[in-house]
């Protein structure tokens, strides 16, 4: 399908809503996207690509998304918050950025704070800026990334970013000694290694969260052993409790501990 075939509906920058022979369509630049709904849950389906679906649990149906469209109107979602088309066009973008097999309207919210967060540089209480501010009432959206500890609510509930504990840390002589890096943030586990003596010493690390913190546990472990999670995680996921339990029980249990406590990490 070529955009020049197809009725522009409504156009938001370069995302693009369309019809062609009674099907909708969207385009964000030379991506096309086959759209669909099942009217009852309510969803959005979105064909992004060959294999490659979509879901947008507890959205909005066509009908809804083209009535807002072509009337300049609005959208009440699930969540209880309401969106104009240009907001509509914000959480579409979102979602086919993180191209989800399948994704809830509220996190798709949540998502696009976080987005809002990093563009104001709410990075700190005295930063902190409320859900408001983009137009969300609904305070649930940041269940998630406060379980994940990316985010924290101040007592007048505004919210900020936690940076991830992620970094290198130089010597004078430039010289990287030390690196620590998070795997999963969801049940938090990860590798890094410091300079010690002279010498660098591997680790990896391994917390048992509850409700708020994490008891951690961080044992030493060979260079193999360094590289070989370098490539079996080679980027940061969302792991649950069984994949953190395996990489425990590799790299951690049976380690010499270098250091274990409530939120210590070497």
């Amino acid at each position: 399908m070529k955009r020049e075939l197809q009725e522009t509906i409504y156009q938001d920058g370069d995302l693009i809503l369309g019809e062609y022979e009674g099907e909708y369509y969207l385009f964000r630049g030379e991506q096309c996207c086959r759209l669909s709904d099942h009217p009852y849950e309510p969803c959005l389906y979105i064909k992004a690509a060959p294999g490659v679906y979509i879901t947008i649990h507890n959205a909005f149906t066509l009908d809804e998304l083209c009535r807002a469209a072509k009337t300049n109107g609005t959208i009440r979602m699930v969540t209880g918050d309401e969106y104009d088309m240009q907001g509509i066009c914000m959480l579409l973008r979102k979602a086919l950025d993180l191209s989800k097999e399948a994704v809830d309207v509220g996190y798709l919210e949540g998502c696009c704070f976080m987005d809002y967060l990093e563009e104001c540089g709410a990075t700190s209480e005295e930063t902190a800026v409320p859900l408001t501010d983009s137009g969300i009432d609904n305070p649930n959206v940041m269940n998630p990334f406060l379980h994940s500890k990316k985010v924290k609510r101040t007592d007048d509930a505004r919210f900020y970013i936690m940076r991830s504990p992620e970094k290198d840390r130089t010597d004078m002589t430039g010289k990287t000694n030390r690196f620590l890096r998070v795997i999963s943030n969801q049940v938090r586990f990860g590798c890094g290694y410091r300079e010690v003596n002279g010498r660098r010493q591997f680790f990896a690390w391994h917390g048992y969260p509850n409700r708020n913190d994490d008891y951690i546990t961080t044992s030493e472990i060979s260079e193999a052993e360094y590289e070989k999670i370098s490539k079996e995680y080679p980027k940061e996921i969302i792991a649950d409790r069984d994949t953190a339990e395996s990489f425990r029980n590799k790299y951690v249990e049976g380690h010499p501990v270098i250091l274990e406590g409530w939120n210590k990490l070497p």
